[in-house]
């Protein structure tokens, strides 16, 4: 026996009735037009109760705005990473517009059966052209897709991966603006198996907070049982930044101080299970939140010393006005010693034997090279690095390119997992905040990442490594070598299925100055060679990044307006909108406003790179049909408020242009096909 549960014949029985119950009434011709095609639809139906091992599929069909579509569920939540993947072989970008490989919202009326059965994120939408010999072609796929599925063998769809690989490829897909491949590492995490289950809300809290979602956050199921573990600073910091964002920033945005109070003491706030702790060691938002917390428990004494502890350490603009009352003129002699707040040890590891704790890590080659030797004082130093939310740079000395570059050169395969997992999320992100160019050392990280296997996360790294590189004005022996290692395997992951991510590297290399034009070129063309070759299976927005890119390069290259499959009489009319879009690469936003309104002249683009919670991020994320957010190295205090504020938020799978552009022309079609429902 392999020890899994066989269900009774009486089990299998009622699971049929239910699923029978359901599949009808989603059916009904009265719900669906595409019930009143029952040939059409006679063994999808079937298969959805009859199967027991072939995900669920639904057609749906709107007759009035011919949008036709199927509901794609997996029989079991753990399986929705091997769904997306049957969905990609079996569909992809050929026979579908959208919606094969990242789970629908379900908030549209007719979804809520779906909602209500298997949950939120449980379910894929994909969305058919409008040509009927291409819907044929979907239908005739997604049968074949069941029938294979059911049929085969029972089988691992993937091969698993060392669980600290899976936490470290989490962290760089977060840091890289890459938040669908940060969730579905997340799901294969909580799948595999190995943290526990308090440990993956941390890692669900991170995800939610980095994609602005502060309400999320706080309606999480089980956050009281999570805080009430004393959970690391980081993670009671975000949850105090949602506080913030959701609840005391709107009271003292309006003068109410009292109303802040009320909310912290709101029994749903948890505030209780949060007010301690080192003030220091918090974000602007969660000071302020504090702050008020102190006022509210009506402990004026240790609020005017915490005021006085934030003015000198050259923090006191954090102090709301409301409280600046209680700011001493004159800073008491020993205030900084009057009741210091004990350290927070919730994140240390046991001090080992050999003192190793002890060992003074000054610079950053120290550091990598002290985790590489499994110092858990360098783990824990890694640890507060990473959760910094501000651009203070950390307190080391300086270490050179070349000797930096040493040190990741010299690295096991044991030791370069654990510097992946530990240091280099926290290093990448010091490079990304800083001024600091180290060319040599990037071109030696991204040698070690080509020659594995090029999934979501290592893509997404390999495109942070690409920009960090370009910006540091590389010289043309650099670039070239830079470019070469970048080449090796592009055959094995450029398709049309990642496409985004093949513009984004050409995007790049266009956006900034080529001290090597013909490696530059030569880069470009193995990039955009295997997507010219199937471009009819590339939609319309990668066709016109990818006709804009080789004109810009000169490339000779011709794409078409749109895919052959599409029909432009039915597509629907993009008409006037106001769209934010959010980031903090200045080139990237300009170069997806520019192809925006160059192919959509009534959409208003708006960018911003604030990194604080301004009246005019707020209006314009309130004003805006939607928001794209890009969240490599966004801040917190931005991505709340977008959060907050937005109508509705687009997350692109990558932080380049092109994928934030395919994602804002996608829901831009989305948007205006919504309006032509509601409208018909």
């Amino acid at each position: 026996m392999n020890g899994r549960h066989v269900a009774s014949k009486a089990e299998i029985a009622e699971q049929s009735a239910g699923s029978q119950e359901f599949v009808d009434h989603f059916l009904h011709p009265d719900r669906n037009d595409a019930g009143r095609y029952p040939s059409g639809i006679t063994l999808l139906k079937n298969a959805a109760v009859q199967y027991h091992r072939a995900p669920i599929v639904l057609p749906w069909l709107n007759e009035q705005t011919q949008r036709m579509a199927y509901y794609v569920v997996p029989r079991r939540r753990e399986q929705l990473t091997s769904v997306r993947d049957l969905l990609v072989a079996f569909v992809g970008p050929s026979l579908a517009k959208y919606g094969y490989d990242v789970p629908v919202a379900l908030d549209k009326p007719h979804e809520a059966p779906i909602l209500e059965r298997y949950g939120a994120g449980s379910t894929f939408f994909v969305q058919a052209t409008t040509n009927q010999e291409e819907r044929k072609r979907l239908r005739s796929a997604l049968e074949r897709m069941v029938k294979v599925v059911e049929r085969s063998p029972e089988r691992a769809w993937s091969a698993p991966k060392p669980l600290g690989r899976l936490l470290a490829d989490f962290e760089v897909a977060l840091l890289s603006g890459a938040p669908q491949a940060a969730k579905t590492l997340l799901q294969q995490i909580n799948r595999q198996g190995g943290l526990s289950p308090a440990n993956v809300k941390h890692l669900e809290i991170r995800l939610l907070t980095a994609q602005g979602r502060a309400n999320d956050v706080l309606s999480l199921r089980g956050l009281r049982e999570v805080l009430l573990q004393d959970p690391p600073v980081p993670v009671k910091d975000m949850v105090l930044s949602a506080l913030f964002t959701a609840q005391i920033e709107p009271a003292l945005t309006e003068g109410k101080l009292a109303g802040a109070v009320d909310a912290l003491k709101a029994p749903d706030s948890h505030f209780s299970l949060l007010a301690d702790g080192d003030l220091l060691s918090f974000s602007e938002q969660a000071v302020t939140v504090l702050l008020v917390g102190m006022y509210g428990r009506g402990d004026g004494e240790e609020l005017s010393r915490s005021i006085a502890l934030l003015d000198a350490e050259g923090r006191g603009d954090l102090v709301p006005d409301v409280l600046a009352s209680y700011r001493r003129k004159v800073v008491p002699a020993g205030v900084m010693d009057a009741e210091p707040a004990e350290p927070d040890t919730t994140t240390a590891e046991p001090e080992p034997e050999d003192g190793s704790a002890t060992v003074s890590l000054t610079t950053w080659a120290e550091i990598v090279k002290a985790v590489a030797q499994g110092n858990k004082a360098a783990f824990d130093l890694c640890r507060t690095m990473d959760a910094r939310q501000d651009d203070t740079p950390a307190p080391l000395e300086a270490v050179s390119d070349g000797e930096m570059a040493e040190v990741f050169a010299d690295l096991t395969d044991t030791e370069y997992e654990a510097v992946w997992q530990y240091a280099l999320g926290p290093f990448l992100q010091e490079l990304t905040r800083s001024n600091i160019t180290f060319c040599q050392t990037l071109t030696t990280i991204m040698r070690s990442i080509v020659n594995q296997r090029c999934d979501p996360a290592n893509l997404a790294v390999l495109d942070l490594l690409l920009e960090l590189f370009l910006r540091s004005a590389p010289k043309a022996a650099e670039y070239e070598e830079f470019l070469e290692q970048l080449s090796v395997r592009f055959d094995e992951w450029v398709a049309p299925e990642t496409a985004g991510q093949a513009l984004d590297f050409v995007d790049r290399l266009v956006a900034r100055a080529a001290p090597a034009p013909t490696a530059r070129v030569q880069t470009a063309q193995l990039l955009l060679g295997p997507l010219h070759v199937h471009m009819r299976r590339l939609d319309e927005a990668y066709l016109s990044t990818a006709r804009s890119i080789s004109n810009e390069l000169e490339l000779g290259l011709d794409w078409p307006e749109r895919a052959p499959s599409e029909n432009v009489e039915s597509e629907p009319v993009v008409g006037a909108a106001q769209i934010l879009v959010y980031g903090l690469d200045e080139g990237v936003l300009q170069r997806v406003q520019d192809r925006i309104t160059r192919q959509f002249p009534l959409v208003k683009v708006v960018l911003s790179t604030e990194k604080v919670a301004s009246k005019h991020l707020k209006d314009a994320a309130r004003n805006s049909d939607f928001s794209v957010m890009i969240t490599q190295c966004a801040a917190h205090a931005a991505t709340n408020c977008i959060g907050q504020y937005a109508k509705e938020i687009v997350y692109p799978r990558g932080a380049g242009s092109a994928s934030v552009t395919h994602a804002a022309i996608t829901a831009l079609y989305e948007h205006a096909a919504k309006q032509q429902e509601q409208s018909a």
